[in-house]
């Protein structure tokens, strides 16, 4: 069976608007420690529970997305924000200074995508379930599990051959592509430091286009970039731009897997799903069925049985279904969730023969998702007076004293440090003699607006002028608009194989029969990185 995803995301529509103030040269390779990596993977995942919980609806069939695409494009506002607007964009991606700095985080991300989209991933696979796997182990001569498979071990014994994670490479089965877009208003100069780390980092292409004179051709150039991006999946992300916006961030991911093991070729048919749970009104929906070796768990305190479905590569779907699962148990199952638990179930998964029915799906989404920002406390990057996105723009700070060939120097540079807050009043405020203020937080400090937090330390001018001519040119930028695409299709295309696996199903005992036949979280994972590339609900995959 091939499953092929694609996502075209995220559209970040940022405008301009003129302010009386300016923003500090805000001061913030490979992340300084490993444990850095984790931190930013378990981010992702638990961005993924905080929208999942946002987005829930009554009306919705599916809810489904990609925590990997909208963090990128987070990252990217991350890594030009400064003051609240940092501080709250670190919040919604679960960020805290005692836990990963500001510098860790960027090259954190950098590092995971690099090995996301590798054919040849130096991070290599940690995952228990295929270590410890003697379902599909040939040579494993233990004789009261093997008894336990019935005949489904000699039958099978050929088919389908365990396969070693850290060393399996083909570059023909599975492919991932992330496409990071930068497209800023002709004429506008860019801070270099940003335009680079954007570069290094996430391989961001930029491109200036004319939104003020020429809006059409550039939402026809943006469109064509996503679909490139996108395989043509999603031909369109954006239908209008006004002739203030400034700068669109775009970001897609591409993901097409082929099962490792096909699904039956001939065995989808049409079967009953229960929206509401068992015994309630169904609908028809077809289902595909596979049978063989899977990684299961049952997580006894939630109720909640687990299958791993794994694609040739380091990718799998897991789905986590509630025992008589209906919309109600799923939506209370999100708040259970997160990267710690998701981390300890596939952890404690075993390999064990399985019978599967799982729905065949082909989903679309297409939904905004300021209104969730905005619910989870990113809500300042949309207000054109509070908005601190100004170290994406051009004056931030000069590089003379910064190696510029060296990802971490800026970096350093553009973190919140005590110097970069020195330095942001001295650029604001003229005859600024700087001392320091004794409060516990960042907004305490900045009610007084001869203030700046830095450092965990509070600077202030004790006496000020403004620099006016400085500020004639400034140009606070603000965010019109989030949005999403996704277009998701999973069915049975697959190998000649399909058809020697249906001649053994007859003969399977199978010690678990999974049937995804009621509401289930699906989540997509790439092994290596532990990012969600996928993750949401399916409450009803019927057209």
């Amino acid at each position: 069976m091939k499953l092929k995803y694609t996502l075209g995301i995220i559209l970040l529509v940022i405008s301009q608007h003129a302010y009386c103030q300016r923003s500090q040269p805000d001061g913030s390779s490979e992340p300084s420690n490993s444990n850095s990596l984790d931190v930013v993977a378990n981010s992702v995942t638990n961005l993924a529970q905080k929208i999942s919980r946002a987005i829930v609806s009554q009306r919705s069939k599916t809810e489904i997305f990609s925590p990997v695409s909208i963090a990128g494009a987070l990252s990217l506002l991350l890594l030009g924000s400064g003051g609240t607007t940092r501080s709250e964009l670190m919040d919604l991606m679960g960020f805290s200074s005692e836990q990963i700095n500001f510098t860790d985080i960027h090259k954190g991300f950098g590092k995971l995508f690099r090995e996301l989209v590798s054919n040849d991933p130096s991070v290599k696979a940690n995952v228990p379930w295929r270590e410890n796997d003697k379902c599909n182990n040939i040579d494993y001569e233990d004789d009261d599990f093997m008894s336990s498979r019935g005949s489904f071990h000699s039958s099978a014994k050929g088919s389908r051959p365990r396969r070693d994670a850290d060393n399996y490479v083909d570059e023909n089965n599975g492919n991932v592509s992330i496409g990071n877009g930068v497209f800023a208003q002709q004429g506008q100069n860019f801070d270099e430091k940003y335009e680079l780390l954007a570069k290094q980092l996430y391989q961001s292409a930029m491109k200036f286009l004319d939104f003020a004179n020429n809006p059409q051709k550039a939402v026809a150039f943006i469109n064509d970039w996503v679909r490139v991006q996108t395989r043509g999946k999603i031909p369109e992300i954006v239908s209008h731009l006004d002739g203030d916006t400034l700068l669109v961030i775009a970001n897609t991911l591409y993901f097409k897997g082929e099962w490792e093991e096909p699904f039956l070729k001939d065995g989808t048919k049409l079967r009953k799903f229960f929206p509401n749970g068992p015994k309630k009104a169904s609908s028809d929906v077809m289902m595909m069925v596979h049978g063989g070796c899977f990684p299961y768990y049952y997580w006894k305190e939630a109720d909640v049985r687990v299958l791993g479905i794994p694609y040739k590569k380091n990718y799998t779907m897991y789905i986590l279904m509630p025992t008589d699962s209906d919309r109600s148990k799923l939506v209370a199952l999100h708040d259970k969730i997160n990267a710690s638990i998701i981390n300890e179930i596939i952890g404690k998964m075993e390999v064990k023969t399985v019978s599967i029915q799982l729905p065949k799906m082909h989903m679309l989404n297409s939904f905004s998702l300021k209104q969730v920002l905005e619910q989870l406390g990113a809500s300042s990057i949309f207000d054109r007076h509070s908005s601190d996105l100004t170290r994406i723009l051009a004056g931030s700070g000069s590089l003379s004293r910064v190696d510029t060939t060296n990802v971490e120097d800026i970096l350093d540079w553009l973190g919140d440090t005590k110097e970069n807050a020195e330095n942001k009043l001295r650029e604001e405020f003229s005859n600024c003699v700087i001392t320091e203020k004794d409060v516990d937080t960042k907004e305490t400090c900045e009610k007084d607006p001869r203030c700046r937090f830095g450092g965990d330390t509070c600077v202030c001018c004790s006496k000020f002028g403004f620099r006016r001519r400085r500020e004639a040119g400034y140009q606070r930028l603000f965010v019109n608009e989030v949005i999403h695409k996704v277009d998701v299709v999973i069915n049975e295309k697959g190998t000649e194989g399909g058809a020697v696996t249906a001649t053994l199903l007859d003969r399977i005992t199978p010690q678990v029969n999974f049937r995804a036949n009621g509401p289930f979280l699906l989540l997509i994972r790439d092994e290596a990185t532990k990012l969600p590339l996928f993750y949401g609900s399916v409450y009803d995959p019927s057209n």
